[in-house]
């Protein structure tokens, strides 16, 4: 199937927070930051706070294929980011599900390239990893952050992990089914029931990351179970 964007392609849940115009959105959605290319907000489901999202304007599946079109490294979108917060790079986990066609599990329902971002994450990026590699049956390739994009296939379904200079990724990611890194967190979090974003929205652990990352006057529409 076809894995390049597409200006027809639907944006999935970011259509309204990728459309033009200023209009309510919920606290979830809004824009904290935005790159020439990228946009980058809180997300829904936020299992810790200080958990953003870095998401392409335009529609794109993956991060690999932006990478190809954009002659760009993802790894300079997040350090741009952190450098807006005075963050340094090495205290940023950061995380992609990488699918190679709309409607797979692996994109976890969201048709649209995004990257996550966890400032300051409770747990170390060693312990992440750690925990990942036991959660998966897959063979877990080790590279430089800035390298990693290179290595993989935006054709083909993967994992994508880093922190400071350092990634680990794994390639056909098809089996692992749905939000697999938020799994991830959430059992380091010793919460394993509250992984799922379309159950458990952690909206106060979203009104953090606005409270630390957001602006002041932005429109929002309340939230609602």
């Amino acid at each position: 199937m076809e894995t390049h964007s597409d200006a027809g392609q639907s944006l999935g849940r970011f259509t309204s927070l990728l459309s033009e115009g200023v209009c309510p959105r919920p606290i979830y959605d809004e824009i904290l930051f935005e790159t020439d290319s990228c946009v980058v907000t809180p997300t829904l489901g936020s299992i810790v706070p200080n958990w953003l999202l870095v998401i392409p304007r335009k529609p794109i599946i993956n991060f690999a294929e932006w990478s190809r079109s954009n002659s760009g490294q993802p790894c300079d979108l997040i350090s741009a980011v952190a450098r807006r917060y005075d963050v340094a790079d090495d205290r940023v986990i950061w995380f992609e599900h990488g699918p190679s066609e709309a409607g797979s599990q692996v994109g976890c329902g969201v048709d649209q390239a995004h990257l996550h971002m966890i400032v300051d994450a409770p747990f170390s990026f060693h312990e992440f990893v750690s925990r990942a590699v036991k959660a998966s049956h897959f063979v877990w390739e080790g590279s430089d952050a800035r390298e990693t994009y290179r290595l993989l296939d935006a054709g083909q379904s993967y994992l994508v992990a880093g922190s400071g200079q350092r990634a680990l990724f794994a390639k056909n990611a098809e089996h692992v089914g749905s939000q697999f890194f938020r799994r991830v967190v959430a059992d380091l979090m010793r919460s394993p029931g509250s992984w799922d974003y379309r159950k458990h929205a952690h909206i106060r652990n979203v009104q953090q990351t606005v409270d630390r990352f957001g602006h002041p006057g932005l429109l929002r529409q309340p939230y609602q179970e």
